[in-house]
């Protein structure tokens, strides 16, 4: 995403206006009162630094803190979407000239002097280290109740289970511990966290420096509590002080390119802060790789070359940036023609492969580097004679960005495409409504913006972004997600409409709502609110967990599930068994809800679409068809039929109708159960249990007690686990009519 997006919302309290203050943290006498601060002064020792609100600053680094504060900058101009993008390799080709430019301008600005500093100014992701915000009175100095307020990224905040880490003024010898000192003799600082909560992980939302209210804002007051700071006199505001005992504080989790730390200051004690424009930045680095993936596509056509995509990611699935170390390749199925060994280029974590299938059937391959520690198997990939007149592709179909309240990180559709080897991707921030003067979430300000880098990242043929967003609704509605055909509709937040509503606004035929962990909430969720010509699909499997039935005890159950704060499941969710027995028509799909732009994680779920070819209009037509299944994330290729009806499909028989069943799995398959739905008192009962213990299977068979319309799926386990959770697919169903 252009850095422009972080500017301020045109809902941000102008911290220069009494009208518009927020009462930020002053006191209801205070506020009330409206005194305007006098006019913030320039230190005379500085002249080159002097930056207005609306004057373009002259280094990258600037250039984006100034796009947190800055309404008016033009989203067009290059030189603040590159805004700290020095490192990319992809910009230096594109527009050498520029990059010459910026790099001697960011030079020259570094030895300038500058009124906020940071050290160090990078981490490792997710180690525990100490960093300093370092801010230089000015002129004016700042009196007794003068006070300095300083926000770091929000990704330094991103911590386990979807939640932030809690920062705190008040342990010195726990985690996160915040402190304060100053250069000036008799001086005393009091530091806080504003809003600061008991919780190790803080699932609330609270108010930041640039008009937003969510939930990886942490704002640092430091107040002057006796005395009085002079001009050059120094404020340290130290992150992870471990001079007490405390580990320190972790570094964000996901990896950043340079971000700009926020800082406003009130010198005068009039509880008016004014924004300090200025360069200091953190950026967040991978760590060591812990991981490799090799994805390739699921059909291929013998002695036509193809792509795989090899990617090295870090504990947290980072892209390792550079990857270093030579990767060799192996053939462990099929007949194939690629390079014994890889080295990654342009100082990525990605690197593209070329091979050529040789021969018919399954192809199955390897990567392997540091001396066998690193490994990865590729997915199962059918070798055609010819061009199939469909083929199966794998998609995220829903994840979040910073533009949601609770997501963090850029980057979302290269990360999809690069990283993960995903066919197509859609980007589901929370639509959300502004909240007393702050924005919460993806707003109509950035609509826009939101839906051209979405088309900035199509690409037919090779990778597709949807447009896409989440309406959070609850009861009795529900999480869904909306996706678009082509042109987006409008944004609507779930405070202002209902769901038959949103479905109101939206054309049959072009448009989509997912629903989404409806086994844990909200509940009730009422299955009589339907429109089936918009809800054609159901979100089976997600990070959060199962909803396929209700099943505490199932290994994928939001029991078992450690991605968000602890969860269970609820006997008046909505399940896919429940939906399917109330006469819902909806196919199933999987999808990770990544709130880290980290989509196509191997275990939080992938939604596999067969379509005629990689475009908009042919994967959101498969989806419209129910031309879908979903797995846990691995690339499984399942066809399960009844009376050759593929999977979505509807049909009818006048006796035992014929099942099908063909799958490769990433691992052995031990489990293979096909269900079926034909009496209301008896629910879906297992008609075959299959145990194939074999990576390939193949079945065939009659169900010999077919006696009424009845519902078909299929459910497969394979042996292994991915990161600790168990690897599933679940087919959509089929529906049969029985005839005479």
């Amino acid at each position: 995403m252009p850095r422009l997006a972080r500017r301020r919302r045109d809902l941000a309290p102008d911290w220069g206006t009494p009208a518009s203050r927020q009462n930020h943290g002053r006191s209801p006498k205070r506020a009330s009162r409206g005194r305007r601060a006098p006019p913030r002064r320039q230190s005379a020792r500085r002249p080159a630094r002097r930056v207005r609100p609306h004057t373009r600053a002259r280094d990258s680094n600037a250039t984006a803190v100034l796009s947190w504060f800055d309404g008016d900058l033009n989203p067009s101009d290059r030189s603040v979407q590159d805004a700290g993008r020095l490192s990319s390799p992809r910009h230096h080709e594109e527009n050498p000239m520029t990059f010459i430019v910026a790099l001697f301008l960011a030079v020259t600005a570094v030895l300038q002097s500058d009124p906020v500093r940071v050290a160090p100014t990078s981490g490792v992701a997710g180690h525990y280290g100490s960093w300093t915000v370092t801010y230089e009175i000015g002129d004016a100095g700042m009196v007794e109740g003068g006070a300095l307020r300083v926000q770091l990224p929000d990704t330094w905040h991103a911590g386990e289970r979807n939640s932030a880490n809690r920062l705190q003024a008040t342990d010195p010898t726990g985690d996160h511990y915040v402190s304060t000192r100053t250069s000036r003799a008799g001086v005393r600082l009091v530091a806080e966290v504003e809003s600061e909560s008991p919780n190790f992980l803080v699932k609330s939302s609270r108010p930041g420096l640039d008009g937003r209210l969510e939930r990886y804002v942490f704002v640092v007051r430091v107040a002057v509590a006796s005395g009085r700071l002079r001009a050059g006199d120094t404020v340290d505001v130290i992150y992870g002080d471990t001079s007490s005992g405390s580990r320190g504080m972790r570094a964000a989790i996901v990896s950043t390119q340079p971000e700009p730390v926020l800082v406003a200051v009130d010198a005068d004690g009039s509880g008016a802060f004014a924004p300090v424009i200025h360069g200091a930045t953190l950026t967040s680095r991978s760590g060591i790789a812990t991981e490799l993936r090799l994805t390739g596509p699921s059909a291929l056509v013998v002695d036509e070359p193809a792509t795989l995509q090899l990617a090295a990611v870090d504990l947290y699935s980072n892209e390792v940036r550079p990857f270093r170390e030579e990767v060799s390749l192996r053939v462990s199925q099929g007949n194939v023609e690629l390079p014994a060994t890889v080295h990654f280029t342009d100082g990525r974590g990605y690197q593209a492969v070329t091979f050529t299938p040789r021969g018919l059937g399954i192809v199955r391959l390897e990567a392997v580097a540091r001396a066998g520690i690193l490994r990865a198997r590729s997915n199962p990939m059918e070798v055609f004679g010819e061009a199939p007149s469909e083929r199966v592709y794998w998609g995220d179909l829903h994840s979040h960005t910073r533009h949601s309240f609770d997501g963090v990180g850029d980057g979302v559709h290269d990360y999809a495409r690069y990283v993960s080897g995903l066919d197509f991707h859609a980007m589901t921030d929370h639509s959300q409504t502004s909240a007393d003067g702050f924005t919460r979430g993806l707003g109509p300000e950035v609509w826009d913006e939101y839906q051209a880098t979405t088309d900035a990242h199509n690409s037919p043929g090779e990778f597709v972004a949807l447009h896409a967003y989440e309406a959070s609704f609850q009861s009795p509605y529900g999480h869904h997600n909306v996706y678009f055909r082509g042109t987006p509709g409008p944004l609507l937040a779930p405070q202002r409409v209902t769901l038959p509503e949103l479905w109101g606004s939206l054309d049959a035929g072009q448009a989509l709502t997912i629903p989404h962990h409806t086994g844990k909430f909200p509940a009730p969720i009422q299955v009589a609110d339907d429109d089936p010509a918009l809800r054609r699909n159901f979100e089976i499997y997600s990070a959060h967990g199962l909803s396929e039935a209700y099943d505490p005890t199932h290994p994928l159950a939001f029991e078992q599930s450690d991605f968000t704060n602890y969860s269970t499941s609820n006997p008046e969710g909505l399940t896919a068994q429940r939906a399917w027995a109330s006469g819902l028509t909806l196919s199933t799909v999987a999808a990770s809800d990544d709130h880290r732009s980290h989509p196509g994680q191997p275990h939080w779920g992938l939604a596999a679409v067969t379509a005629p070819a990689l475009t908009r209009a042919a994967i959101f037509d498969a989806l419209h068809a129910r031309r879908t299944y979903g797995t846990t994330g691995a690339r499984i290729l399942l066809d399960f039929r009844v009376n050759d009806e593929p999977m979505g499909g509807e049909t009818t028989s006048d006796g035992s109708p014929r099942l099908h069943v063909v799958a490769h799995g990433t691992d052995v398959i031990d489990s293979v159960q096909i269900l079926r739905y034909s009496d209301p008192d008896g629910g879906f009962v297992v008609i075959q249990d299959l145990d194939p213990h074999a990576l390939d299977f193949e079945w065939a068979g009659p169900d010999g007690d077919f006696r009424d319309d009845s519902i078909y799926y299929l459910r497969l386990t394979q042996r292994g686990h991915i990161r600790g959770r168990a690897v599933m697919a679940w087919s959509s169903p089929i529906w049969v009519q029985r005839v005479e």
